[in-house]
This record gives structure tokens, sequence and C-alpha cells, in this order.
């Protein structure tokens, strides 16, 4: 379905757009409970919000995403404490990701899936780059949605599959050949279910063009943060690299592999 019709944005598209920002905005006030109670081993489903400093429980009006942190300008209605902006953030990070998604994609399946896999990577880099963890339950419930998008989309299922299979099993591999050289596991099993899921979504060559997406990535910022050297025992949330990259591949890897090939 057409966004954009001589240049001009559709009217009806417009309100669609406008609606998929805002169910995006709400995914992002979800991925605030994700990101905060799943590295704690905390119900994500029952128990409601409240103030980390008066433990007042947030009531449906004042837990609406991005207006009332903004009309309670960042701070708990009952106490006055400051509220993070992290919280605001997420949530416009949210908006952003299902609106980039249908706007790159369209109102398909297509779209959906890819507005869904960016609010997944976006909950995994978070909590990985703040707690060096990759969720199970982020991951698997990513690669059952995979699947079920698959049904209705190119690659098919077999692809999607094959990917999945690709992209753990090329982790599993690396994880257990630093494990015979260097002693220790290189990399854990979040980063093989993270691939799994990314291979699912972006199949075999996607898995590929990921892992040396979230290597480049990675390898730029501990250069950067080891101003130039970087220890051999140095720990990344190399996780996050990963879902960057996978979000650039998803996004921008048909125009980057036509770059890379009219270059060759």
């Amino acid at each position: 379905m057409p966004l954009v019709e001589n240049g001009m944005l559709l009217p009806n598209q417009a309100l669609m757009l406008a609606a998929a920002t805002w169910l995006g905005a709400c995914f992002g006030s979800f991925s605030n409970v994700l990101i905060y109670r799943l590295p704690r081993n905390k119900d994500v489903v029952r128990g409601r919000s409240h103030c980390p400093s008066c433990n007042h429980m947030v009531a449906w009006y004042d837990n609406i995403p991005v207006l009332s942190w903004l009309v309670l300008r960042g701070k708990c209605r009952h106490c006055r404490a400051p509220i993070s902006p992290r919280y605001l953030a997420v949530e416009l990070a949210g908006a952003a990701c299902a609106l980039i998604g249908i706007w790159r994609f369209g109102w398909t399946v297509e779209g959906l899936s890819a507005s869904f896999f960016l609010l997944v990577l976006l909950d995994i880099a978070l909590i990985d780059w703040e707690h060096m963890i990759i969720p199970h339950t982020l991951t698997i419930g990513g690669a059952v949605a995979g699947l079920v998008f698959s049904f209705f989309m190119v690659p098919s299922l077999p692809t999607a599959l094959l990917g999945g299979a690709v992209g753990a099993g090329i982790i599993l591999v690396v994880s257990w050949g630093y494990k015979l050289v260097r002693g220790v596991i290189g990399m854990g099993g979040g980063d093989v279910m993270l691939m799994g899921m990314v291979g699912i979504f972006l199949g075999p060559l996607g898995v590929l063009a990921v892992l040396f997406g979230g290597a480049l990535l990675g390898s730029v910022y501990a250069l950067t943060a080891g101003r130039g050297s970087v220890a051999g025992s140095a720990k990344l949330p190399f996780g996050t690299f990963l879902a960057a990259a996978a979000a650039i591949v998803l996004l921008f890897g048909r125009q980057l592999l036509a770059l890379y090939l009219s270059h060759i």
C-alpha cells in the first residue's frame, strides 16, 4: 500500500502513520517495563507501575506515553521526585521504531514485522548495554513471532528456519572455538538466541551482514572508549552492537549490498 503519491503523503496514510506512531509509543511504554523488570526477574504482566521514591501507584492518566511525562514535567505527581528522562526517550524511540517500519515497508505484513523487530531490538540493546545480559524472554518470543510473520512473507518459513539455524550455529561455533583457545566462553547463550532470532527475520545472508556490522561497531566503540587500545579481557555488551547492526541491515541492507557490488 503506497504511502505517497506524486511526492505527496496521502491524507489517509498520514492518519495511519500517526496511529502507528502512537501505538509505537505505547509499546515503548511497555518497553520501559521490560527494560526495568526483566533483568531483575520481575513479573512483566502483573503489578502496576509505581514511583520508586514514594512507592505510590501510578494512575492510568499519569501513564499515558510521552504526554504524561511532559505534563508532569518529569516528576512524580505525589512526591515530586524526578522521573528519569530515559522513560520519555524510550517511548519516543518506540514511536520511531513503529513509524520507521511502516514508512519503510508500508502497511504490509513486512512493515508490521519490521516495526516489531525494531522494537525488540531496542529492548535488547538497552538491557544488554546496562546489564550485560540478553533475556531469553525477548529472543525466544521474538523468534516465535518472526516464524509467524514468515508464513505471510518472502523469505518463507524454510528460509527463516535456515536463517535461525545459521545465526545460532555460527555463534555456538565461535563460542566453542574461543573456549578451546582461551579456556573461557567467549559469547553467552543470550548472543546465540539473539542471532537465531536475527536469522529468522533477516535470513542467512542477513546473519553474515549483522555479524560483520556488529563486530565493526563493537570494535569502533572499544577503540574509542579505550583510546586506541582494547584490553584482551575487556567485556563489551556485544548484543547492543548486534542489535544496532540488525536494524541497519533490516532498513538499508539491500542498498548497502548494491553499493558494495557496484564497487567490486
